[in-house]
């Protein structure tokens, strides 16, 4: 591995340890503990509530997710990594949905438990979602497997799918919020570590506009809805137990559970899509100065070589001074 590689990847590997703590901190707060569980309740409750004229059309989103979705994706990602020959890439994209899939199911249905602490009824454990493991998976390989220039629109339009199906959740009484949390913990996992071993490509400062404004966006979206769940889970977290009641308990439970489901999915693009600009920059350094046109250079002395490997002799230089006559007989130069 070039040492301009290792950056990406150490940042990546801390990102992923930072995802993995934040799924059992989720787990342990909201799952383990009685008032934990009875806030999620109470957000799910008020999504429900809220959002209740939306489930026809939240089920019919989630219908949409199957088997067969899961291989047209791995098919879509991977036929545009080989168009762009790049295998190593398509296997990235590839390994990354099937392994954030595994993962949830894994730690849904054997790490994690859910205990019966009396808050609700006996359920099996729910975290983290699936539906939602797969439209975070599915956006995230799409962005690892775009062009240089595509990647700020596929970054905001995946984070808006990833936040649709999210919510859905919540509209539709599927999950509750920290179910969702997690899923685009464990897809953000697995994009940190796999987008820095997919290698960077050098962009030369390709799409620097788009990038900046799919940046704000997503800073925004993440900081907007982070913010907002935390506000709403504080003032939530202090009222329940019992479970807030009314239109205005509902609305910020409901209303915060949202805000935090789409605070996240904005986060977890914006930091693949600036892992992924690490590694661009990376490769960036790697490609040599001699590369690009060099202005004023020398032509070598020995007629019409070229410069330096890939380089361009621009302008005209002066030409050498005719060489000296040897003297004649007389010892004159000859006229």
């Amino acid at each position: 591995m070039t040492r301009g590689a290792r950056p990406p990847l150490v940042a990546g590997v801390l990102v992923a340890l930072a995802c993995a703590a934040g799924v059992v901190v989720l787990h342990r707060v909201f799952v383990a503990t009685a008032h934990g569980q009875a806030v999620d309740e109470a957000a799910l409750s008020g999504a429900r509530a809220r959002l209740w004229r939306l489930q026809d059309s939240a089920d019919l989103v989630l219908d949409s997710v199957s088997a067969l979705a899961v291989l047209a994706a791995l098919a879509a990602v991977a036929v545009a990594a080989l168009v762009q020959r790049r295998v190593r890439l398509a296997l990235a994209a590839v390994a990354l949905v099937v392994g954030a899939l595994a993962t949830t199911q894994v730690v849904k249905r054997l790490l994690l438990v859910r205990p019966d602490l009396d808050v609700t009824y006996a359920l099996d454990n729910s975290l983290p979602s699936g539906h939602t493991t797969f439209a975070a998976a599915v956006s995230a390989a799409a962005l690892l497997v775009s062009p240089v220039r595509l990647r700020p629109l596929v970054a905001v339009v995946g984070a808006a799918y990833t936040a649709v199906i999210g919510v859905g959740t919540l509209a539709a009484g599927w999950h509750r919020p920290s179910d969702v949390v997690a899923a685009a913990l464990v897809v953000l996992a697995w994009g940190a570590l796999l987008a820095p071993l997919a290698g960077g490509r050098a962009s030369g400062g390709a799409g620097s506009s788009a990038r900046a404004a799919a940046g704000t966006v997503l800073v925004v979206g993440a900081a907007v809805g982070l913010a907002g769940g935390a506000a709403a889970l504080a003032a939530v977290w202090v009222a329940v137990p019992p479970e807030p009641t009314g239109r205005a308990g509902q609305l910020v439970a409901g209303v915060g559970g949202a805000l935090g489901v789409g605070g996240a999915a904005c986060a977890g693009l914006l930091v693949l899509l600036l892992l992924q600009r690490a590694g661009d920059r990376a490769a960036d350094r790697m490609v040599p100065a001699s590369s690009g046109p060099v202005v004023g250079a020398r032509r070598p002395s020995g007629g019409g070589a070229a410069g330096p490997a890939g380089g361009t002799v621009l302008g005209e230089q002066p030409a050498a001074a005719p060489a000296a006559r040897p003297p004649g007989p007389e010892g004159r130069s000859s006229g």
